[in-house]
């Protein structure tokens, strides 16, 4: 296990420059594709927000979030988490096919192959700029101020990349040995969206019926940990060491789910040619 972990982690740190030069292909591709490129960036994530905030917000009658006495309108609360989320989903769905899309490349030339999960999280890390200015303008239009708290997005940026990271790893070799897992993992992002606090408060009350067990489920959910770790620095100044349970949770799971991605690429980094 540590051999395997070793062999990615340098495989990755010597190929930095290679990761950032398929990233920014990638994304340049993509906006290539597109008659106004650049623009459905901001666009989609935009749309998107606004029908959330119509369904939930309007429709639903989806009231100010109370949180540690702190109430804070739906929009702004609603944006920061789908920030997260915008980010954090297409990591791992797109995670999935980070090797298979690659194929026509590993089969002709000696390829890094640990490196293609990575460039899906730092092609998408752009996109996450794009939602945070968004996020931004929402903020200040609706009267918050930056404050110092605010630095901790920086290392909650971090948490959502090595999430990402840890994640691609696994399924990117998993959807080489079963191409069924792409659409698994599509299905259940639209329902763990659901059971992070994206849309609404996942706080259970009392009055929620076995609350305690629900809000230790969502808790357990390491897309929780980032979502409020946003919101805890933007909207309640907390800082990581105000949960430090939670923290070290995360960052466990991190690793371990981390190494065993380690463990399947390093198993299976000769025999994906045989997979194809």
């Amino acid at each position: 296990m540590w051999k395997s972990i070793v062999y990615v982690v340098k495989e990755n740190l010597t190929n930095l420059y290679r990761i950032y030069s398929i990233s920014k292909y990638e994304l340049l591709a993509d906006m290539r594709d597109s008659k106004f490129g650049i623009f459905w960036n901001f666009a989609s994530p935009a749309i998107q927000v606004f029908t959330y905030w119509l369904v939930f917000g309007v429709a639903w009658g989806r009231s100010a979030q109370t949180y540690r006495g702190v109430t804070v309108p739906y929009l702004p609360w609603l944006v920061v988490g789908f920030a997260v989320w915008w980010y954090i989903r297409p990591c791992i769905t797109d995670g999935c096919s980070a090797v298979f899309a690659k194929t026509n490349v590993i089969t002709k030339m000696k390829f890094p192959v640990s490196v293609l999960p990575a460039t899906v999280c730092l092609k998408e890390l752009f996109n996450h700029f794009v939602m945070l200015v968004i996020t931004f303008a929402t903020l200040f239009l609706s009267g918050y101020m930056p404050n110092i708290y605010w630095l901790w997005i920086v290392y909650y940026m971090f948490c959502a990349f090595m999430l990402g990271e840890a994640i691609s790893l696994v399924l990117s070799v998993l959807t080489m040995l079963w191409r069924d897992v792409k659409k698994f993992i599509t299905s259940i992002m639209r329902m763990l969206m659901y059971f992070s606090p994206v849309l609404w408060n996942c706080h259970f009350k009392k009055s929620v019926p076995f609350h305690s067990v629900l809000n230790k489920l969502v808790k357990a959910n390491p897309v929780y940990y980032v979502i409020q770790g946003y919101r805890d620095a933007i909207f309640y100044n907390r800082t990581p060491f105000n949960h430090p349970a939670i923290t070290l949770y995360f960052w466990a799971l991190v690793l371990v789910i981390f190494a065993l991605g380690c463990f399947l690429m390093y198993t299976f980094k000769k025999k994906f040619i045989d997979m194809i």
